[in-house]
């Protein structure tokens, strides 16, 4: 894979380079947001790490900007603050994983490469369920002609409710098919994820689809 570590802290960014060049990837390194946008729009990158607090344009800016110009590149977001809302508000923009700083190298690595193997998976064509049907290449739900964008966790954990129809789906099941193994996902986390979900569906025509809580087991997709 190609990388690129856009990342200010020139000590920070020499550690990573050598990590990852020893781990057999190819990397280049930016240390402001202008040129780590830019460069992330080219499209010829293979995934992205992204520092959050970087001069020009912060990093949280840059991953808004991307994804709004359908950049598909795989972003993990670098990031000094373990907070619940800031990491809710990194994947809401299109984040596909986050670590917090100080990072061990060797967890860096381990989810670089994990983002590496989900990045390469075949996507299904179209998977319809309940009146939705979801377009992969898009990452949108279409519902009586009507469109609505997913980020990335969203579509994740939407796709799998739609694949277990009328099926409760464990807590434990949307987790590991949102956050990558290992992750520290927060007790609301995945609340506030489905509570998204529901607000972003319910305009687009998809009142006759319930995602119902299951209090003590998980989630349901189901028709009303």
């Amino acid at each position: 894979m190609h990388i690129l570590v856009i990342e200010d802290d020139t000590r920070i960014a020499a550690l990573v380079n050598r990590a990852l060049r020893e781990a057999g990837y190819q990397v280049t390194l930016c240390y402001d947001g202008v040129e780590g946008e830019q460069k992330l729009l080219t499209g010829q990158f293979d995934l992205a790490l992204l520092d959050i607090m970087l001069p020009g344009l912060d990093g949280l800016t840059v991953l808004e900007r991307v994804r709004r110009k359908l950049c598909k590149t795989p972003i993990l977001v670098l990031t000094a603050v373990d907070a619940v809302p800031k990491i809710v508000q990194v994947f809401d923009l299109g984040a596909d994983d986050y670590l917090v700083k100080p990072f061990i190298l060797e967890i860096l690595l381990a989810r670089v490469a994990a983002l590496g193997r989900r990045a390469t998976r075949e996507e299904p064509t179209v998977l319809a369920a309940g009146g939705i049907s979801l377009d992969p290449a898009r990452r949108v739900a279409v519902s009586s002609g009507r469109e609505v964008a997913l980020t990335r966790k969203q579509y994740r954990l939407l796709e799998l409710l739609m694949k277990r129809k009328g099926v409760i789906t464990s807590r434990e099941q949307l987790i590991e098919a949102g956050w990558i193994p290992g992750a520290d996902v927060k007790e609301n986390t995945l609340d506030v994820y489905i509570h998204g979900l529901r607000s972003k569906l319910q305009p687009v025509g998809s009142q006759s689809v319930i995602i119902r809580t299951v209090h003590g087991l998980g989630y349901i997709f189901e028709e009303a």
